[in-house]
């Protein structure tokens, strides 16, 4: 790891920065190892300021979070791509029985529109030989005595 460039997201001085990366090299220290910084480790290393200890587990602080942060993403990742291996199988499983076909055939959809169509088409028709066989009949008096005013209607 390059513990200077990290070091250097502190505010510590530019020299400070080098002879903490230094200590931390020569103590053979990797990335993983931030997990286990505190002041008194800190402290054994050789880093005897206490406000320098603050700003190296202050930075340490933010890398747990972002790595804490990125395992979460990461479970949450490998959680989706169990699941989309494992629903069709939970899936098949409640819904064959013994001795059932294991292979679903899909149905195709029913097209509805054609049918009622079909429906509305019958309807009209008979609709309209009804309206051809079936004589009118006038149930308003108002309209009869117009009706029988016309010459048509006259006997």
């Amino acid at each position: 790891m390059d513990w200077c460039s990290w070091l250097s997201k502190t505010s510590l001085e530019h020299s400070l920065v080098h002879e903490y990366a230094l200590t931390f090299a020569h103590n053979e220290l990797v990335q993983d190892d931030i997990v286990y910084f505190n002041h008194e480790f800190l402290q054994s290393m050789g880093i005897n300021i206490a406000k320098h200890r603050q700003e190296i587990l202050k930075l340490a602080k933010k890398e747990k979070k972002s790595r804490s942060s990125r395992n979460h993403i990461l479970g949450l990742i490998v959680a989706i791509k169990q699941a989309k291996k494992l629903l069709p199988e939970r899936l098949n499983m409640w819904t064959c029985r013994q001795g059932s076909i294991s292979n679903f055939a899909v149905a195709p959809l029913r097209n509805y529109s054609t049918r009622w169509k079909a429906a509305m088409l019958k309807r009209n028709t008979k609709l309209a030989t009804a309206k051809q066989e079936t004589p009118r009949v006038v149930h308003n008096e108002g309209m009869l005595k117009r009706l029988k005013g016309m010459q048509c209607f006259k006997t």
